[in-house]
């Protein structure tokens, strides 16, 4: 029998580390993973570098939709802080390891 172990980190570990407001992981979950087949399984793998585009792409256009916000969001959603695409870049892979997969089960 042959078998694979891997490594992952949770995703919810990587927003701590990226100090991501409620808001921001959920238009994280709704923009960046939205393509992602959720299930009852246990864990959710997707690769690292994927993972990375999702968070980063998910939250550059939730930051533009704060940033030409008509009255639809409330005030409340706007975090303290905007972080740069580098930033999160930078700050994912200070916890993501080159062979890491990411658990969205988390």
């Amino acid at each position: 029998m042959k078998s694979t172990t891997v490594s992952f980190v949770n995703f919810g570990d990587i927003a701590e580390h990226l100090q991501l407001t409620e808001d921001e992981r959920v238009a994280i979950t709704d923009y960046g993973f939205d393509n992602v087949s959720w299930g009852d399984a246990t864990y959710t793998l997707i690769g690292n570098d994927y993972a990375v585009r999702c968070i980063v792409n998910a939250l550059m256009m939730y930051y533009d939709e704060l940033n030409d916000n008509d009255g639809d969001i409330p005030s409340r959603s706007v975090p303290n802080r905007i972080l740069t695409e580098e930033e999160v870049r930078t700050k994912f892979w200070e916890v993501v390891a080159q062979w890491d997969y990411v658990n969205l089960e988390s």
